[in-house]
């Protein structure tokens, strides 16, 4: 169950990218003189690692405009254990202090997630020496048992101030924590996205609350505990901009959930203090998903005996984590003890990919896929998925059940159903879904085209369909003949492979989405 990022980069992303670019050279000129009193930090940070723990490549097929086309290297990336050595690296530079953060969704995406629910992720991140993280989404498609267990397993503080028990209101993690840095106090609070509540341990046993509520309520008291307030969020980078901008106190955003790669700060500008050695704003980081890269924030903060500490200057980048990075071996070895045992489960072929399944513009050959596949195994008319609910691309070549799972990692079972056209088009407006057995284009806002096997649809005809449970529960609202199968998707994939290897890629413009950018 997910749905975490939509097919196309919202238009505030966009804009915030460019003017945090801008403003990103203004504000580095400030105190262009280095105090005796100035605190350099460095804070690494990832975000939305999904359980890769292990190098991976992403297909050569992708869109131009795509995050992947902005990564300075795209094949055999990643690695925790690779990780590992470059924050080791990073820590012996004797010219600053360093903190390692993670943003949330440490799991639910690879075989190890699969099979070990965050413990494989969580010993990882201990041999790396996290020193805190904020959980994302999720983590709560674990029962809060085992939630409970990852809190207990960590070596590190999981902070979020928006999230607590409904049986007693108590918090479910640490609600923020102080840390002292050369002298200079800063607090670090946590904000979950107020989408958890809809995930398995937040439906029957947290109540969460709106981060935005949660900020306004925990950063004026953090900032007259320390001296500098840092947000660990995972909400997405278009709240991390109204967050910023909504709430003073807070001077830096470490940012997960929207999978957003963020080559440089965005930057948030706050009223003027007239402090000279303020960049008077909140800088706003994220490191894009399964830690292909690893965020590097450079802070600059002044403190004068007596007055309160500033953000004076501050550079931020992603650092490639590539195979010219030697594996650590101590976190080699702990990833290997997790490894070891589901390697042949998940290590034999399914299928064989024809080609990259991948995206071309509007075009995602891995959501064809999988909707072409439970359309098949259903005998349904048309088949709908959400956006975010396949989690992967498909490189051509052979397909392994670990492939498989990757891509559709959820346990999601099918959910048939029965609507007429005139509903099925709702559907379409507001769901946006990747489908099988339809072509349509949304301009503007308008359903200009609409057709079931080539004809136009049937306001008033009743159609079979097929979607996933979970994309069910907010689409097939009002739908009196739905019935979950509590068969998985996953199988309908695999029949699918066996049935057809080599699959071939379809790129067929069945789906077109036309709007304005937003200024």
């Amino acid at each position: 169950m997910v749905q975490d990022r939509p097919f196309r980069r919202d238009a505030l992303r966009m804009f915030a990218s460019v003017i945090g670019a801008v403003l990103f050279t203004a504000v580095s000129a400030v105190a262009q003189q280095t105090p005796a009193q100035d605190l350099h930090l460095t804070i690494l940070h990832t975000n939305d690692t999904h359980g890769h723990l292990l190098p991976y490549s992403y297909p050569d097929v992708f869109g131009p405009q795509s995050d992947i086309a902005k990564l300075a290297v795209h094949k055999d990336i990643g690695g925790a254990a690779r990780r590992a050595t470059l924050v080791k690296r990073i820590r012996g530079e004797k010219d600053h202090e360093t903190l390692l953060i993670d943003a949330g969704d440490i799991c639910d995406g690879t075989p190890f997630s699969t099979e070990y629910h965050g413990e494989a992720d969580i010993a990882a991140m201990n041999s790396i020496g996290y020193d805190l993280a904020c959980p994302g989404n999720h983590e709560y498609n674990n029962p809060l048992k085992q939630v409970q267990k990852l809190i207990s397993l960590a070596k590190f503080p999981l902070i979020s101030a928006n999230s607590v028990i409904k049986a007693d209101g108590s918090s479910v993690y640490t609600p923020y924590v102080i840390r002292t840095v050369g002298g200079i106090k800063i607090a670090f609070f946590g904000l979950m996205t107020y989408d958890a509540r809809t995930y398995p341990a937040a439906r029957t046993d947290i109540q969460m609350e709106l981060p935005i509520d949660a900020a306004r309520r925990i950063a004026p008291e953090l900032r007259k505990k320390a001296d500098l307030v840092v947000a660990v969020t995972h909400i997405g980078v278009d709240e991390d901009v109204k967050l910023a901008a909504e709430v003073p106190d807070i001077d830096v955003i470490i940012g997960g959930h929207s999978h957003t790669l963020l080559p440089h700060p965005l930057f948030v500008p706050h009223a003027d203090d007239h402090d000279p050695h303020s960049i008077h704003g909140a800088i706003i980081v994220q490191d894009f998903q399964w830690a292909g890269t690893l965020g590097r924030l450079d802070l600059v903060i002044h403190h004068d005996a007596g007055a309160k500490a500033t953000v004076a200057r501050y550079n931020g980048q992603l650092l490639p984590i590539t195979g010219g990075l030697k594996e650590d071996a101590s976190t080699a070895a702990v990833i290997d003890k997790f490894w070891k045992p589901i390697a042949v489960k998940y290590g034999r072929k399914v299928g064989v990919a024809a080609g990259d399944f991948a995206e071309k513009g509007q075009d995602y050959a891995n959501y064809n896929l999988v909707a072409d596949a439970v359309r098949e195994q259903t005998g349904a008319e048309v088949e709908l998925e959400n956006p975010g609910g396949v989690r992967a691309p498909l490189a051509a070549g052979d397909i392994t059940y670990g492939d498989a799972i990757t891509m559709d990692p959820f346990g999601n079972t099918i959910v048939t159903f029965k609507a007429s056209g005139k509903q099925i088009k709702a559907m379409l407006l507001s769901a946006h879904p990747a489908v099988s057995g339809i072509t349509y284009t949304i301009d503007h806002g308008q359903l200009t085209v609409a057709k079931i096997g080539g004809a136009d649809i049937d306001d008033d005809r009743v159609y079979s369909g097929a979607t996933n449970n979970y994309l069910a529960r907010t689409m097939l609202k009002g739908i009196a003949t739905q019935s979950d199968t509590g068969k998985p998707r996953l199988d309908a994939l695999l029949v699918y492979l066996s049935q057809h290897s080599p699959v071939k890629p379809l790129y067929d413009g069945r789906r077109t989405i036309i709007s304005t950018p937003e200024p």
